[in-house]
């Protein structure tokens, strides 16, 4: 049986969060979440976000993970089980080890170290239950809270990607740092 969703275990977020497998039941607070102005631009999404453009997303990640080609999973509370972020381990290649971390947490959380508490159960996932060799992050040069998380969660800047995605006010090319942290490197890190 090959690795997926069906066949691995959650990632052990820290109290008081709790991750859960993505659904279309989760579609609305997701919707809502993208269509926040601010985290859409940090995204580098369209704005305003239409929430066809998002169940249609979401409907294709559901189809990915479905094929076993990628792990997405909804942010919550055991206070509250409304959809809080989304984080997903994706663009895996099972072939050259390696996958990209991705996420999105709700305005409100913006500031509160949520990121910094749920990074190291991703990439544990990512290494450990994955078999992955490496681990890569894009983050938009705008979004220089997220870089920073990334960085002091032990991920290395490799450099700038110039002009990688077309911006989402569609008026020209959105800059990109790309990041990585190898398998030794956080063995290294996590054996301290």
């Amino acid at each position: 049986m090959s690795l997926s969703s069906a066949t691995l275990p959650l990632p052990e977020a820290p109290s008081p969060f709790q991750l859960r497998l993505l659904s279309m039941a989760d579609a609305d607070e997701l919707i809502a979440m993208y269509s926040d102005e601010e985290v859409a631009r940090s995204l580098n999404f369209e704005v305003p976000v239409r929430p066809e453009t998002i169940r249609k997303k979401l409907a294709g990640d559901l189809e990915v993970m479905r094929r076993g080609e990628s792990f997405r999973w909804v942010l919550s509370t055991r206070e509250d089980p409304s959809a809080q972020g989304y984080l997903t381990l994706f663009n895996w290649s099972v072939k050259d080890r390696r996958a990209e971390v991705g996420y999105m947490v709700a305005r409100k959380l913006w500031g509160q170290g949520v990121m910094k508490a749920i990074l190291p159960a991703l990439v544990r996932f990512g290494f450990e239950q994955m078999g992955l060799h490496r681990l890569e992050a894009l983050v938009s040069v705008a979004n220089p809270a997220s870089l920073r998380v990334l960085a002091r969660g032990g991920f290395h800047q490799e450099g700038v990607l110039r002009g990688y995605r077309p911006s989402g006010t569609g008026d020209g090319f959105v800059d990109m740092h790309i990041l990585s942290m190898l398998q030794p490197e956080w063995r290294k890190a996590v054996a301290k």
